[in-house]
């Protein structure tokens, strides 16, 4: 079976950006024939819990390689993210898991993440399901149902902290020209 090559695929990281209507798309009436939400036989589709412990395995890999995202991993409890990270995709795919991890505003919240960073990441993700062989609907599928978390996940960076200004009149302090010699 020949492989298919991978290739960028920043449009559809574009609509992730666009969640908003995306959701909006993915309730409208004229898709209700489409299976768009968490089912068992997606999370079969992603390999069940072993395939998913390889896709975060190799997901993680994938932002450790991109200077991008390293920065927001190196010094992380990569395990730990790891085995969140599977129980989340777990339960938004269908499967027999309950994510009971932080929420994804107050887990991002303090990295100022853009959406350059995030794009990288959505890269990273389907870069890891072309290399864990996840049909392109199912990944499409998935995708979809991870863009509602991109307004929790992007944030401006805090802004840096200013000095507050001096209050004190400069000529109140008196600083004495000699220093006393010690008795």
């Amino acid at each position: 079976m020949a492989r298919r090559p991978l290739a960028p695929r920043r449009p559809l990281a574009a609509l992730l950006l666009a969640a908003p209507l995306l959701a909006t798309a993915l309730a409208s009436p004229l898709l209700t024939g489409c299976a768009a939400g968490p089912s068992p036989e997606l999370y079969q589709t992603f390999g069940g819990q072993p395939g998913l412990t390889a896709l975060v395995d190799d997901f993680m890999d994938g932002m450790m390689r991109d200077p991008d995202l390293r920065p927001y991993f190196v010094n992380a409890n990569r395990a730990h993210i790891k085995k969140e990270l599977v129980s989340q995709f777990c339960a938004t795919l269908g499967g027999p898991c309950a994510y009971k991890g932080m929420d994804m505003k107050m887990a991002h919240a303090r990295y100022g993440i853009g959406d350059h960073e995030f794009n990288a990441l959505v890269e990273a993700l389907q870069t890891a399901m072309d290399r864990q062989h996840i049909p392109y609907a199912a990944q499409n599928r998935f995708l979809a149902m991870l863009a509602p978390f991109r307004d929790d996940i992007v944030h401006p960076p805090p802004p840096p902290r200013a000095r507050p200004p001096l209050t004190l009149d400069p000529n109140a302090v008196v600083v004495p020209e000699t220093v006393p010699e010690k008795p």
